[in-house]
This record gives structure tokens, sequence and C-alpha cells, in this order.
């Protein structure tokens, strides 16, 4: 089967979305003739059958994505399915699978169903309408599509895929003192510098509080703002720095950046704890939390809050802990507890690896996406 995908997020850009993204092609070429169309980049590997606008610019990708993928569709009748990596592709799938009678299915992630523009709810979500497929990475993912009205029995729960075996393998302790952590217990969190991620208020409202009870607890950022994106403008990673400096957490936090995927999975073997203390925050929402999963892979448990799709990554109680946004001194005393008690903490962390290995690995991720496409095209 041939299959087309359309797609604004993809690597080089940095973020869970484009790993999904990533990880769904890597996955389909393996038994599919794949093509991949996506936006500009400046620093682009030279993958087979994936094709760029030669301009920066939202405008150049959707005008580019509807001549290359009219190109492609018209030289390719193999292909059967078109693909939208988000909802701000809706449009261009839809036309495209109308004008060429394909099947049509897009992805959503949360942030693309709640941004906060009118204008982008009447020129975009409202084609999810007429696709033939809307798959969504988490259960409350799935619910914010059905309140946008997509049509009955075609929203699909798939969540996102991992290659756990590149997080599970084994650092020296040497890498840890490398880094000037021996002896310390150290929390990590991962991801873009949002505002709703709620880094900074994590510090502010727990963090303190952990270092009081718990003097060798280290905390390691790893992230930056994310320049590339389309909804998020804020300098967080600024504000952060501001928030460190001003409750004197210099010797306790540090902030990475982003790292190599190498680098990254070092970082996950040597923490002993990740936290994701995501925010209810109006016009943005945590769709799943794949880091979550990451983190599982290398057998570390997670302490999160319980919003949007990010329940649908923890088991509470058995692969990590949920707390609610608005209580910062439960996060407090559930970190404190763990990183007191060793084996409580491993347990968790050898129950998430196992789970993940089971549910989230992409070769069975990739299956479900395939019996779905097949459904679609069979269906017809």
């Amino acid at each position: 089967m041939g299959i087309l995908i359309i797609t604004w997020n993809f690597p080089p850009r940095r973020g869970g979305m484009e790993n999904l993204i990533a990880g769904l092609a890597d996955g389909l070429r393996k038994n599919h003739c794949l093509f991949v169309v996506t936006s500009f980049a400046s620093r682009a590997n030279g993958k087979e059958a994936v094709f760029r606008p030669r301009c920066p610019g939202l405008l150049a990708f959707f005008l580019y994505s509807l001549y290359r993928g009219s190109i492609l569709l018209a030289r390719h009748p193999e292909i059967r399915v078109i693909v939208g990596g988000s909802a701000l592709v809706a449009p261009v799938v839809f036309l495209l699978a109308k004008l060429f009678r394909r099947r049509s299915v897009v992805l959503v992630h949360g942030l693309d169903l709640v941004y906060p523009s009118m204008l982008y709810h009447l020129f975009w979500l409202r084609w999810l309408r007429h696709c033939d497929r809307v798959v969504a990475n988490s259960l409350y993912t799935a619910s914010l599509a059905e309140r946008i009205k997509a049509r009955k029995g075609t929203v699909h729960v798939i969540p996102p895929g991992i290659y756990w075996d590149s997080f599970a393998l084994p650092v020296e302790r040497e890498e840890k003192k490398a880094m000037g952590l021996d002896g310390r217990k150290v929390l990590l969190f991962v991801g873009r510098l949002a505002r709703r991620k709620g880094v900074g208020e994590f510090l502010q409202r727990s963090f303190a509080r952990i270092v009081r009870e718990v003097p060798e607890a280290y905390f390691l950022i790893v992230g930056e703002h994310p320049s590339h994106s389309l909804a998020h403008h804020e300098d967080i990673a600024s504000e952060i720095r501001r928030v460190v400096w001003g409750m004197a957490l210099e010797s306790h936090v540090r902030m990475l950046g982003w790292l190599t995927d190498i680098e990254l999975a070092k970082v996950y073997q040597i923490s002993d704890l990740m936290v994701l203390p995501a925010l209810s925050t109006k016009g943005d929402v945590e769709g799943f939390g794949i880091v979550i999963l990451e983190a599982a892979a290398a057998g570390r448990p997670t302490v999160a809050t319980r919003v949007g799709g990010i329940p649908d990554a923890i088991e509470d109680g058995r692969s990590g802990i949920l707390v609610d946004p608005e209580e910062p001194d439960r996060m407090s005393e559930a970190i404190v507890r763990l990183l007191r008690d060793d084996q409580a903490r491993l347990a968790l962390g050898q129950y998430a690896q196992n789970r993940v290995r089971e549910q989230f690995g992409w070769d069975s991720i990739i299956r479900r996406y395939e019996e779905l496409f097949k459904s679609m095209t069979e269906s017809k």
C-alpha cells in the first residue's frame, strides 16, 4: 500500500509531535511505499521520499503541500491513504483526498484542537468533520475531537510509540560523576519550555520544599524555547533562569538545553525520577506526554499532574504518581517519599519499563495504524 504523510511537524524540528510522526514514518516505510511532504528546514537530512518547500513559512508550506501532494498522487496510484500529521493540515489532506479519491486520516494531539483562535477553528478544525478518520493520542484528546463534532465513529485512539530499547541501555556510574552529580538524587524534566509545562511554577511551589527535605536533590531541565512553534512565543527559559536565581537554587538546578538522542538517553539513566508538572492552561493542553514513556523505558517512574492526556501515559500508583495541578504540596510529598524510598521508586520504575515494552513499542503501534488503514481502504 502507498501512504502519503503531510505534516508541518517533522525532524529536524524537536518535540513530541515530531518524534511521533518520525517514528510513524520510519515504521510504515518498512512495509509500505511511503512519501512525506513537510515544512522547510535548513539542515534537514536527505531521506528518500521526504519533500520540502524551498522557503520557510506556513503559506509556502500549504501551497507546496498541495502542489507536491498532487504530483505524488497523480504519479503513484498505489497511494491509497493520505495522513495528516496534525489538525493544522486537515484542509490540505481533505482537499487532496477529495480530488484524487483517496482516504484521509488526520492525527490530533491536544494543542492543535484547543488553539485559541476563532479563525483557526472556523477554517481549519471544521475540516476534521469531513475526514474519513481522526486518530487521537489519548482518551482526553479523543474527547476534544468529539467535542468539535468529528463524525461519529471516525475517532480512534492510538497512543504514541517509542523505541524503548534505545533508552534502556545501562550507563556507568562514572557518567553521573562526570556531570558532578555523584551522591545526588536527580529529578529530570524533558520537553519544550512552554508555559503549560509548569516548570517555573514547580520550582516555586514544590522544588524549594523538596530541597529543604532532601538536600541532595538536584533538578536537570532538558529543553529550550520552542523557537519553531506556531503557538508558543513566550521566553519561558529566561523566566525559569530568573526563578532559579531569585530563589538561590543555582546549586540545585541545571538547564541543559536540547540534547542529542544519545546524550538524552544517558541523562534518563543517571536520573532517579522524572517530573512533568503540567498546568491546566487556557488555549493549551498536554495531549499525552511522550517523555513519560521515554523515562519508563529507562526504568524511571514519573510524578506528574493529572492534566490532559497524561493519565493515559501513567498507571497511577504502579508506573508513577499522579497529583492534581492545584496541589503542589502533594507533588512535593510524592517526590520526597520516592527520593527517600529507593525500593518503592525502583519498583515503580520496573513496572513502568515492563508496561512501556508491552504496550507502547513502535512495532505494536505500527500494527494498529496498519489495521486502521486496511479497514479504511477495504470499506471504501
